[in-house]
């Protein structure tokens, strides 16, 4: 009767020896799938940590904070941040009433270039001096009736040269508002030229270019 005993004290420890097999692998996925997780949430704190924490692009960059700062027409001199879209022309026209005085802006900011703007770019708006009213001259400042005025030569204008021809090649330093000047006359004309010659943006032209001057 001793042997049956012995094999089932044996088939008990082999029993216990399994369990405790098992429970040692279980144990062993738990632990990788707790450092999968550890794992994972590190990365994401570390993604969230660099994602939040890109340099400040300064004030001349920053539209989130500046577009609201823009002063006012009424308010002169003061900033304003350039939007997409945004030329010059059309912020003298928002801030003067007349895009042709983008020169007073381009001056007081040292653009070379009044063509290359930056959305995001924080202009000064100067304010522009109202031109003093002309004195009547007394007799004695009156010019004589035998003074000869000035004339200007037939083939100048006011802007330049007089374009005579049906085309022009636009040279550095054109304007097409220029260029209509000296074309009729009249420095407005520009929309016929920029319509005639498919010119989304009359603020845009590059020399070589050749414009079709419509008579």
């Amino acid at each position: 009767m001793a042997r049956p005993k012995k094999t089932s004290e044996k088939t008990t420890n082999n029993y216990l020896s399994r369990i405790e097999t098992e429970i040692q692998s279980n144990q062993s996925r738990l632990n990788m799938i707790l450092g999968a997780l550890i794992v994972l949430v590190i990365g994401i704190l570390v993604f969230n940590y660099f994602n939040r924490s890109k340099p400040d692009l300064g004030p001349a960059q920053n539209t989130a904070t500046q577009e609201g700062q823009d002063v006012s027409p009424d308010n002169l001199p003061g900033k304003y941040t350039v939007k997409d879209g945004d030329t010059l022309f059309t912020i003298a026209e928002k801030y003067y009433q007349d895009g042709y005085k983008f020169e007073e802006i381009a001056q007081a900011n040292n653009i070379a270039d009044p063509n290359n703007l930056e959305a995001g770019q924080v202009l000064e708006i100067p304010k522009l001096e109202a031109a003093a009213p002309s004195e009547t001259p007394s007799p004695a400042e009156t010019p004589q009736a035998t003074a000869q005025p000035t004339s200007q030569p037939e083939n100048m204008t006011t802007w330049g040269p007089k374009i005579n021809g049906t085309t022009y090649t636009v040279m550095e330093g054109d304007w097409l508002s220029k260029i209509a000047g000296r074309a009729y006359g009249d420095i407005f004309a520009y929309k016929k030229l920029a319509e005639v010659n498919h010119i989304p943006n009359p603020d845009l032209i590059e020399p070589g270019m050749v414009l079709v001057i419509p008579r």
